[in-house]
């Protein structure tokens, strides 16, 4: 006997069967609760009650206000996630099965029910809905990462690789709406000659990963260098998908092309100072040892200092030059 208190709602009209499940229950539980409920209506009313939870619910397909496929998925509807277990006869067991694509974990046909087979049945439900559970919390992760992800995703179709659906941030770089993305291909996003590649790359994750970089273009034409991360996953439980995100390399490219510029400049810099300041710097202590030597010539002396003038002169200008050159290094990186 199961010692884990359980609360079960019965919907069913006939008493005589609602009795039988009742004493192989308690037969099962030493500590159970189980509420009969005749018809949909009263169901209804028992499962709106606040504060009130149930494990379980045994459906009955026939009820004197509601039947069949119709009455299962009213049941689901007001069951708030409770699982359900449809209790059938064998002139049923086609509609039973049916009812297990609606959403119900479980069918028992009545004639063959024992205790044991409902203690199994109600174990399998919980850790049924136990796994489910689990699924949609995960479920949920995987939009929130999708959703919040700062960088544009797409989930695509594995074969026509039609847009699924798409996150915040790419609606917010590409310009599209939501509506328009849903009615794109994520090949219609780049130009032709990428598509060959592309498509091998989207529909085969063993393709050379080594070029991952494509071009992209926005809904207003602008053209984009981006690197793309491509996923196959599980979605609706059965079905694949491709997960794609895109690394925009533009702001990176140009600033690599920036910082080549910067460094042609320090070079030109750097070979400045080591040719053009040399120079004058030479000639003027060239004229500085003709002046020591030639003290007493007075002629000579003011040769040399205009020399010397016209030296510093030059040494000022390639001076003022380098610091320019310097500035504009500075100021391109504000720009930035």
């Amino acid at each position: 006997m199961m010692t884990k208190n359980l609360s079960i709602l019965v919907i069913e009209d006939n008493e005589g069967d609602f009795i039988l499940v009742e004493d192989f229950l308690i037969e099962s539980y030493r500590k159970i609760d189980i509420k009969q409920c005749p018809d949909f209506d009263t169901a209804k009313k028992c499962l709106s009650e606040r504060n009130v939870f149930y494990n379980v619910i045994f459906l009955d397909l026939n009820l004197p206000d509601l039947s069949g496929i119709e009455l299962v998925s009213e049941v689901i509807k007001i069951s708030q996630n409770t699982p359900i277990i449809v209790l059938t006869g064998y002139s049923e067991l086609n509609l039973a099965k049916q009812s297990l694509e609606l959403g119900v974990y479980d069918f028992l046909i009545k004639d063959e029910i024992n205790s044991s087979l409902l203690q199994k049945s109600i174990s399998f439900a919980q850790s049924r809905k136990n796994f489910r559970k689990q699924l949609e919390g995960e479920r949920e992760n995987y939009k929130n990462l999708f959703n919040l992800s700062p960088q544009p995703m797409w989930l695509l179709h594995p074969e026509n690789l039609k847009i699924l659906d798409v996150n915040e941030a790419t609606i917010e770089k590409y310009g599209y709406t939501i509506e328009e993305c849903l009615s794109l291909s994520f090949m219609d996003l780049h130009p032709t000659q990428d598509s060959l590649l592309l498509e091998a790359k989207l529909k085969n994750e063993s393709t050379n990963k080594s070029n991952n970089q494509f071009t992209q273009r926005k809904k207003n034409g602008e053209e984009i260098k981006v690197k793309l991360s491509i996923k196959k996953i599980l979605f609706n439980t059965e079905k694949f998908g491709i997960i794609v995100q895109a690394t925009d390399l533009t702001t990176i490219i140009n600033y690599i092309r920036t910082i080549e510029e910067q460094n042609e400049k320090l070079k030109n810099i750097a070979w400045t100072q080591s040719h053009v300041v040399r120079a004058p710097l030479s000639r003027i202590l060239g004229i500085i040892n003709l002046i020591e030597a030639e003290k007493d010539n007075l002629d000579d002396i003011l040769f040399w200092l205009k020399k010397l003038r016209d030296s510093t002169d030059e040494m000022d200008g390639v001076i003022k030059k380098i610091v320019e050159e310097a500035q504009q290094i500075n100021i391109d990186k504000i720009n930035e």
